[in-house]
């Protein structure tokens, strides 16, 4: 099965439900059976910005990869273009949701390991059916040494903003909290240990007619990856390898990809640092 297959899956048998690996055990004292319907996501309109993001960053992806998707509009964007371009790849997180299902459909996606399902009705009636699909619990999906024994792992996560030196919040705006940094650091740490993984951060290059490129994030930013960890930057503009490289180089790149209109103050910025 998956594991035979090169995914790492070491999860214990719960005794209760066999079925399951690592599912997790409560004591229960009443069950109440609700008809209701399942929560439904939908990220929205994926847009001109977020196409172009999402070809740069499969482009970078690579038959035989497995993949790794945070949620938000740059998940669809990439793994549509994924799907034109013909790519196989496997995916590996903590959530399948509905953009996943074309690649599905065409026969792109060769193993799934998710911790849970967030989507549409179509996905929730697909994935009964899936027998490539392994939902497992967060020490799986997440855990730094699991994520370091899959080869060639990309990881794939939105930012809010990043600097000059590479280190990037996903959790702050203006200095002021406005999320939890979720998976991102178990994901991009995880990826850059991997024999032959790449961590990519992908963001539209402005909001609001605002750069997200920043000379230096705001005090009181929550930083979600460090500069030391950071590896790939893509906006709308370009890809910015900044693994290995110094902070002039990185700031040249990064400046590089960011909005034209803000290319001179970023510039300025950096011979000033």
């Amino acid at each position: 099965g998956l594991a035979a297959s090169g995914v790492p899956l070491v999860a214990e048998v719960n005794p209760a439900h066999p079925s399951l690996p690592g599912a997790p055990t409560l004591p229960v004292a009443a069950e109440v059976v609700i008809e209701t319907p399942l929560v439904t996501y939908d990220p929205g309109p994926v847009g001109t910005a977020f196409t172009r993001i999402g070809e740069h960053v499969a482009a970078l992806i690579r038959d035989g990869d497995t993949v790794q998707l945070g949620l938000g509009r740059v998940q669809p964007a990439v793994l549509s273009a994924l799907t034109v371009a013909g790519t196989r790849f496997s995916l590996h997180g903590g959530m399948l949701s509905t953009a996943a299902l074309p690649a599905i459909e065409a026969g792109g996606v060769e193993r799934i390991v998710a911790g849970m399902v967030l989507g549409n009705a179509a996905l929730y009636a697909r994935v009964p059916t899936l027998d490539n699909l392994a939902l497992l619990p967060v020490a799986q999906t997440h855990g730094a040494a699991v994520l370091a024994r899959i080869p060639n792992l990309v990881a794939v996560n939105s930012a809010l903003a990043v600097d000059l030196a590479g280190q990037a919040t996903s959790e702050s705006l203006a200095g002021r909290a406005v999320s939890a940094a979720g998976g991102i650091d178990d994901f991009q740490r995880g990826a850059r240990a991997s024999a032959g993984g790449r961590a990519i951060l992908a963001l539209p290059s402005t909001a609001r007619g605002a750069s997200r490129i920043v000379a230096a994030l705001p005090a009181g930013t929550r930083i979600s990856v460090t500069a030391p960890n950071a590896d790939i930057v893509v906006t709308e503009h370009g890809v910015a390898h900044l693994r290995g490289q110094t902070l002039a180089e990185r700031a040249r790149r990064l400046t590089a990809i960011a909005a034209p209109e803000h290319r001179d103050t970023l510039r300025a910025a950096a011979c000033a640092a």
